[in-house]
This record gives structure tokens, C-alpha cells and sequence, in this order.
């Protein structure tokens, strides 16, 4: 048996601000990003706005703003209105970053390294805008100004994303793994082709040159790269290296695609600039509209943040090689087992998920099975298939019976051993039937895709048989249905087979539609306990406008292969009994040996850890979280907590503490 791989500690400087529990202060960080986020998107709007300025040649309406030629609140015209916009804007930004660096500083006492220099950098560059901004108006709109003017735009802007992401990430910090020499060198390569395509296209702009040599690489009546040299050169140039930019992204996209935290913004930057190339042929072939124009820089300007994303990511990864990795092992692939694995396909570990099945299956619409409206195949997919696409993810068919907690290894049903670093339990829940036994033996669950199909043969088959029978007692018990439960499945069950009942029986079963009996039995004095009162008593009207029996204050004492024993007395005739009354944790939660809470779900603390062994943590419908024992059963719930245990797997190899799970 191997041994947990030892663990570092990371910087200082990636620590949460003190002043507060790690919760508190990770929120404090989500809300900061948020605010230079909306700056981002502001700077963006800012140089968009810049365009429109410039294709209106509105550059001069107002050179003593906020006055205009020494009149105070002029009448906007749309020149007028482009530059007061653009100002006003301009200044609105700069006190917005001036106040959230501030806040920056003194939640974190002093940022420094990775924080320090991007709010440096970005500081500088809003000061050279400013005094670019002043010089462009002095000097008439000379073009090396409005360009140098553009170009400090954009990298303020990508300094901006630049510090979002970290601040966003002091909330959840996570390590990297690395990143091999080709791609590093693709995405710089890719960065620098921009910064020049920005800089012609700055250019371009500026001296008016977008019409130069609109039949590129033709101009002047066919001849073949003329010159280049003035606004044909620009233009020839801005062209020519637009369409290197795209060969460069797409080899970028290639070599970073077992690399999610990179290929995510080199992917969206590839499809930017595809569009950026049609949106700038378009605008050379209508002429230069400003519409065009300005899509054209706003996409640009998307483009410029895309490659800012993904120079961090580069920056961030280590050279060299992982060394020993942790493995992490999920067992169960359904909504929370995949989630963890997709939230670490980018940290530097690797996962087994193991189920006993190797398909996934969609449970939310397995009624829909049940009731011939979809096959089996449209709600279920292969599991590796899923996993395919994340590097650091395989699939192992195996049937889990017991923990080695100590050990840190599970045996599987054949007698194998999987040894682990870190275990995500995720198996899921079965049919709760509260203690009947007659119930478990004699009614159909509903919890799988073989018991949904198993229902649905036997419904068909229970038609086929009335519809031959010539006992009109055998033939009630044939169609009669009892679904027992008043909980979203029960209902969604009830009403597709009373839709059945309408549309399908009528036509394939001529006779029989009058006969088939809906029973909804209920012990409470509601359906969908959990939900609003509106909707419980819409619910209600629905169910019977279809038909349905639905019985509420009704518990059933027994089931038998022909009917129902009601408590209190009472007899239901049917063969087909659907319990649907509640869900309990998987039986694999006994094997922890841990004694389970309510619903026989396993007792974890908020963060999702399990207690005494904070190495493995149990999920979705298998956990009974401390302080939010009434979450919903739902597959929200599981994908969100599969979400908080990878993230604050990802603080645990960063040497931070855990946080605790919130549901939405």
C-alpha cells in the first residue's frame, strides 16, 4: 500500500486577508473581483466608445471639457454626446479603480508579489492614459497618440482581468500543474502577434487607412503587395499579420487542449478572432460603417482580455514536471461524482472515478422511461465518454463493499484494492420503503434505469393482458395503477400515465382508456410537502383535470401482487404498485463505519469532510451536513457540493484551510 503523497505549503502572499473566519474573508474576495470585474467590463465599453468617437471624428468637439468651446451643458449633439460619454466614462473608471485599490490594499495590509505589481502596472498605465487622452486633444489628433492612446487602453484593461482573477482566487486558491515548453511558447507567441495586430490596427485607424487596399493582398488595379510603405503598407500589414494571428491561435488551441485552465481563453480568443477577421473583411466591403467599426474594436478589445487570461494561466504554471501527484478516487458517477471531476480536470492530480455501472444516468426523467416517452439511451451516457475530454480523469467499472479508512484503499467486489490520497463518496441513494417489507418485495421503485424499464414492460404487459382477459376482476386489477408518495416523482408518474391513459391507450388499446385507474396515495395531508402552497394546490387541480385518484391522509398498511391493504381498512385492486414515498442514502454508507443520521445518509461537517478522516468526504444524497440536514435531495445539491469539495481540495494543496458548503 503507498503512502498519501507528502504536501507543501505555498506563499504568503496567496493567504486570505486576515480579520474574519476563511469563509468570511473568501466572500470578502468574491465581492472584490466582482468590482474590478465591472470594471473590466466598463474599460471595454470605454474603448469601444473610443471607436465610435473616433469613426465620428468627434475627437475635437469638446477639447475643454466638460465644457464645450466655453459652454457649460451644451446641446449634445452626437459628436458632443460621443465625447462627453467618452470622458465621463473615462472618469468614472479612474475613480472606481482608485477606490478598489485602495480597499485592495487595506483588506490584504500591504499587497505585495503576485498582488503589488498588477496594481502597479495598472495604476501607471491609467496615468499614462490620461496624460495620452490630454496630448491627443492638444495635438490635433496626431495619429501615434490616438494610437499609443488605444493600446494603453487595452493593456489597462487586460491588467484589470489580471487582478479580478487573482483576487478571485485568493478566495479558492488552487495549484498548477504544468504546462509543457510548445504551448508556453505558442500562447506567447500568440500574445505578441496581437500586441502588434493592435498596434497596425491603431494605426490603420488613425490615418484613416482601412480602405488602402481593400482586395488584399491585391491593390491598385491587381498588383500583388504594392508597397509597404503609408496607408497601403498599414493596411497590407494590419491584413497580413491579422491572418498569422489566426494560424497562431488555432496552433495555441492545439497544444493547449489537455489544458483546461488555458485552453478555455484560447479557445473563446480562436472563435474571436474568426469573427474579428469576417467582421473586418465586411467592414472593408460596406465601407468602413461605424457600426461595423465599432464591433470590430469591441471584439478586439474581448480578444486582448482572452490572451490576458490565458498569459496568467502560462505565467502561473510551473516548468518542469508535477512529481508525485495525489490521486483522488469518486466512487459513484452520477451528478456529484462528475462534478468533482470535471472541477479538477485543471489541478495537478489524479482522479479515478469508479461505479459499478459504466453509463451515467439522467434519474430527473426516469419517469419518462417508465412511461415510454423516451428510450433508455436518450437518458443515459457512458461514463468514460464523459470523461474523456478531462486529462486527468479515468473510469474503473467496479463495485465498491468495503473502506480501509485507515489504510486509505477500498476493495471492490472482486477482491481488488484502490488505494487513495483523497476520497470523494458519492454513491448516491436508493428507495426508502420505511420498514414494509411487502412493500419492497411486491412494488416497483423507481430509482434506476432498470426499474424504470422493468415498470414500463409491465404496464405494456398488464395492457396486453386486459385487453384479452374476459374477467372484469381480473381485468381491474390489470389496469389499476397505485402510485404511493406525493413527492415530485409521484406526481411527475402519475400525470405521464394518465397522458398515457389519454393519448396512447385510446389508439392502441380501443376500450380500455375508460377502465385505466390513476391512484395517488399521499400520508399527509399535502403533495409536495417541501413547496409553496400555490403550487401544491395547483399541482393538485392539474393532476385531477387529468384524471388522477389522489388520496391524501392515506397510508398503506401492504402490498401484495394484487393490490393494496390500505391502514384503517380498505382495499386498492391493482398489479401495479409504484413505490415513490422517499429515498435513503446508498447501502455502500454502512460500509464507513460511521452511524448514519436520518434518511441513512452518513453525518459530515459543512465543509463535507467526514469526521476524524478529513482526507475523505461524502456527497449528494449520502450526506447529512451538519447545520443543513434539510438540503434538497435534489441533483443541484449534488453538483454544487462536488464543486466545494474540489475547490477546497484545491485549498488543501495550497496549504489553506477548507470552506464550508453553501447551497446556492
Amino acid at each position: 500500500m503507498r503512502e498519501p503523497s507528502p504536501r507543501s505549503p505555498i506563499p504568503d502572499d496567496r493567504s486570505l486577508p486576515p480579520g474574519g473566519e476563511p469563509q468570511a474573508a473568501a466572500r470578502r474576495a468574491r465581492r472584490l473581483a466582482w468590482g474590478f470585474g465591472a470594471l473590466v467590463f466598463a474599460t471595454t465599453g470605454l474603448i469601444v466608445l473610443g471607436a465610435l468617437v473616433r469613426a465620428h471624428d468627434a475627437g475635437l468637439a469638446c477639447p475643454d471639457w466638460p465644457r464645450c468651446f466655453g459652454v457649460w451643458l451644451p446641446e449634445m449633439d452626437l459628436k458632443v454626446a460621443f465625447e462627453w460619454g467618452h470622458r465621463l466614462l473615462a472618469g468614472s473608471i479612474a475613480v472606481g479603480f482608485a477606490a478598489l485599490s485602495g480597499l485592495l490594499v487595506w483588506r490584504w495590509r500591504g499587497t505585495r508579489g503576485a498582488m503589488g505589481r498588477p496594481l502597479a502596472i495598472a495604476a501607471l498605465l491609467l496615468a499614462v492614459q490620461i496624460v495620452l487622452g490630454g496630448l491627443t486633444v492638444l495635438l490635433k489628433l496626431e495619429s501615434w497618440t490616438v494610437t499609443a492612446h488605444l493600446l494603453t487602453g487595452n493593456a489597462f484593461n487586460a491588467t484589470l482581468l489580471v487582478i479580478a482573477l487573482a483576487v478571485r482566487e485568493r478566495a479558492d486558491p488552487r495549484p498548477r500543474p504544468v504546462l509543457p515548453t510548445g504551448a508556453r511558447r505558442a500562447v506567447w507567441a500568440t500574445a505578441v502577434l496581437l500586441g502588434l495586430q493592435m498596434l497596425l490596427g491603431g494605426l490603420v485607424s488613425s490615418n484613416y487607412a482601412g480602405l488602402a487596399c481593400p482586395e488584399w493582398p491585391t491593390c491598385n488595379g491587381g498588383t500583388w503587395f504594392p508597397s509597404w510603405r503609408g496607408s497601403v503598407g498599414l493596411h497590407l500589414a494590419h491584413r497580413t499579420n491579422g491572418y498569422a494571428l489566426v494560424l497562431a491561435v488555432a496552433a495555441a488551441a492545439m497544444l493547449t487542449r489537455s489544458h483546461a485552465g488555458v485552453a478555455r481563453p484560447i479557445r473563446l480568443a480562436l472563435l474571436l478572432v474568426l469573427l474579428q477577421i469576417g467582421v473586418g473583411i465586411a467592414n472593408v466591403t460596406l465601407g468602413l460603417p461605424v457600426e461595423i467599426t465599432s464591433l470590430h474594436s469591441a471584439l478586439a478589445a474581448t480578444l486582448v482580455l482572452c490572451l490576458a487570461w490565458a498569459g496568467r494561466e502560462v505565467w502561473l504554471r510551473p516548468v518542469g514536471s508535477d512529481g508525485t501527484r495525489r490521486r483522488v478516487v469518486v466512487v459513484g458517477a452520477g451528478f456529484g461524482g462528475l462534478a468533482v471531476a470535471r472541477a479538477l480536470r485543471d489541478t495537478p492530480v489524479d482522479v479515478l472515478v469508479v461505479d459499478r455501472e459504466n453509463y451515467h444516468s439522467f434519474l430527473p426523467l426516469l419517469y419518462q422511461v417508465a412511461t415510454s416517452g423516451l428510450s433508455a439511451q436518450d437518458i443515459t451516457h457512458p461514463v468514460r465518454a464523459l470523461l474523456r475530454r478531462i486529462p486527468n480523469a479515468r473510469f474503473r467499472m467496479a463495485e465498491i463493499t468495503a473502506f480501509d479508512l485507515p489504510g486509505r484503499s477500498l476493495e471492490a467486489a472482486d477482491g481488488s484494492r484502490i488505494p487513495y490520497d483523497y476520497l470523494v463518496v458519492a454513491a448516491g441513494s436508493t428507495t426508502e420503503h420505511f420498514g414494509n417489507a411487502s412493500a419492497a418485495r411486491h412494488a416497483f421503485s423507481l430509482h434506476h434505469v432498470e426499474e424504470a424499464t422493468a415498470l414500463r414492460n409491465h404496464v405494456l404487459t398488464c395492457l396486453e393482458h386486459a385487453a384479452e382477459s374476459g374477467d372484469p376482476a381480473e381485468r381491474e386489477a390489470l389496469l389499476g395503477i397505485v402510485i404511493v408518495g406525493g413527492g415530485p416523482t409521484g406526481l411527475e408518474l402519475a400525470g405521464m400515465l394518465a397522458e398515457l391513459r389519454r393519448h396512447v391507450v385510446p389508439r392502441d388499446f380501443p376500450g380500455l382508456e375508460s377502465r385505466v385507474r390513476v391512484m395517488l396515495l399521499e400520508g399527509r395531508d399535502r403533495l409536495l410537502a417541501a413547496f409553496p402552497d400555490s403550487l401544491r394546490r395547483r399541482a393538485l387541480e392539474q393532476l385531477r383535470e387529468l384524471g388522477v385518484d389522489v388520496r391524501l391522509e392515506t397510508l398503506v398498511d401492504a402490498v401484495d401482487a394484487d393490490g393494496v391493504t390500505l391502514k384503517g381498512g380498505g382495499r386498492l385492486s391493482a398489479r401495479t404498485v409504484v413505490w415513490a414515498a422517499g429515498i435513503r442514502g446508498a447501502d455502500l454508507g454502512a460500509a464507513l463505519g460511521i452511524e448514519r443520521g436520518r434518511g441513512q445518509r452518513v453525518p459530515v461537517a459543512s465543509t463535507l469532510q467526514l469526521a476524524g478522516h478529513p482526507e475523505v468526504s461524502v456527497i449528494g444524497d449520502m450526506a447529512l451536513v451538519a447545520g443543513a440536514e434539510d438540503l434538497p435531495q435534489v441533483a443541484q445539491t449534488a453538483i454544487q457540493q462536488g464543486k466545494r469539495v474540489a475547490a477546497n481540495l484545491g485549498r488543501e494543496l495550497a496549504g489553506e484551510p477548507p470552506l464550508p458548503f453553501s447551497f446556492w
